[in-house]
Formats: C-alpha cells, structure tokens, sequence
C-alpha cells in the first residue's frame, strides 16, 4: 500500500502483536545482514512470530526502524504466504526515505503516517502508538536501561502487556 497508503481505521489491541528493538547501528553485526548472529535473531523473529499467531495474534504493528522493526516486518511478509490472514501494519513516526523501509511498506496490508515531517518527541509518540494498540510486545533487547527500546518496553510494563524477549 505504501506510505502514503490506507491507514488503520481501529485495530484490535487483543488481535495485535508490536515490536520493539534495536536499530541496525546499535546490533553486533550492525548492517550486515549476512552475519549467523542476525540470521539467528531473524530465525528467533520468526518463531516468536509464530507463536503469536498460535496464540491468535493476526496484526503486527512494525515501527519501521532499521535493525529489529524491519527485519521483523519482512519475517511477517514471509509467513503471510503460509497465514494469509495476518496484517502487517506499518507505523512510520514522521516520513521515511530508507528504501528497505519503503520496500516493506509498498507489501504492507496498511501503513500508518503519525506526523507529516519529523518532529521531535515523534519517535516516542510512535513507541505509544505501538503498546496503546497492541497486547503483545516482541522484544530484541540486550538489557541496557536506556533508549527508545527501554522506554517502549516500560510503556509496555505499565500498560501490564505480555513481553516476548529475544536477545540479540
């Protein structure tokens, strides 16, 4: 649908799974995608998100951030071939032109613009946008008490939401 595609009328929290994790700069591997250790956390992604569907999960919410939010998105692009009823919703804080990003978007079932250029606190308005419409969190997170993930799985903490974690 792409960025500038349908954008979500209500999503069912109950129905809805989030990410949340780090960014391609601040993962071991950084962006080699070729790197065991990404593919193992792309293999855990997976599985995590498989379990959610088990659980009856059918929309998951991407932030659309490098690292975990994509690699996320495109492991759900590749299950929908094998569940065709889960919904990748794509949740953009401001406009993005990272090609991956817009990549996953134009497969997306909808994308989600929050503001219409960046802004600042955007990023954390898009972290709440992710737990207020979800009742599960996927987590790659390595433990630091700082960032937007820390911040994201707080919110998550405080709304009393399941966290499915996986290190990276």
């Amino acid at each position: 649908m792409g960025i500038n595609g349908k954008t979500v009328p209500g999503i069912d929290a109950g129905s809805a799974a989030a990410f949340t994790g780090h960014r391609a700069e601040n993962l071991p591997w950084r962006f080699n995608d070729a790197d065991s250790a990404c593919c193992a956390l792309r293999a855990a992604l997976a599985s995590a998100i498989e379990a959610a569907y088990a659980e009856g999960k059918r929309i998951f919410l991407s932030g659309m951030a490098t690292g975990t939010d994509t690699y996320a998105a495109e492991e759900v692009l590749l299950l929908k071939r094998k569940h065709p009823d889960m919904r990748l919703v794509c949740v953009f804080p401001c406009p993005s032109n990272d090609p991956r990003a817009l990549r996953i978007a134009d497969s997306a079932d909808e994308c989600l613009l929050l503001n219409g250029e960046y802004v600042p606190g955007c990023m954390q308005q898009r972290n709440r946008f992710l737990v207020e419409n979800s009742s599960l969190i996927i987590a790659c997170y390595d433990g630091r008490h700082e960032g937007g993930t820390y911040q994201t799985l707080c919110l998550a903490q405080e709304k009393g939401l399941r966290i499915m974690l996986i290190g990276p």
